[in-house]
């Protein structure tokens, strides 16, 4: 996910504002949609494996990773959700392109942190 998150944080999210509103709307969709089936899966599996880390290996590491995993579901519905909607209806404009790639970014840092974690918890041996 660190990855597909850095890429839409850099290229596709500040691609948006170069977009005609019209052709917006007719990529949003493919875009969505092919997005959606390479990322909801990721993103369930990561949810899952957290869940199942937390039980199998309690500790602060395993705590902290899949509070965060929660905390970016929560972001994602509350916010990038309603902004999208307003992408496909076509009354999104430049700030909202902006909002985007602004709260992204926080997304972005938790998904980093969660591979941080991932790395320090597969590198250092857990009790």
């Amino acid at each position: 996910m660190a990855g597909i998150i850095l890429a839409v944080q850099f290229v596709v999210y500040p691609a948006f504002e170069y977009f005609s509103k019209e052709a917006l709307h007719r990529w949003h969709h493919v875009y969505t949609r092919k997005i959606t089936v390479l990322v909801a899966p990721l993103m369930v599996a990561q949810l899952l494996g957290g869940i199942y880390w937390s039980a199998a290996h309690q500790g602060l590491i395993s705590y902290l990773y899949t509070l965060l995993i929660f905390s970016l579901w929560g972001i994602t519905f509350l916010f990038f959700v309603p902004l999208h909607r307003r992408i496909s209806l076509g009354t999104a404009d430049t700030p909202d392109f902006r909002r985007l790639v602004r709260l992204n970014g926080v997304r972005t840092s938790l998904w980093l942190i969660l591979l941080t974690l991932h790395l320090i918890a597969h590198t250092i041996p857990l009790a």
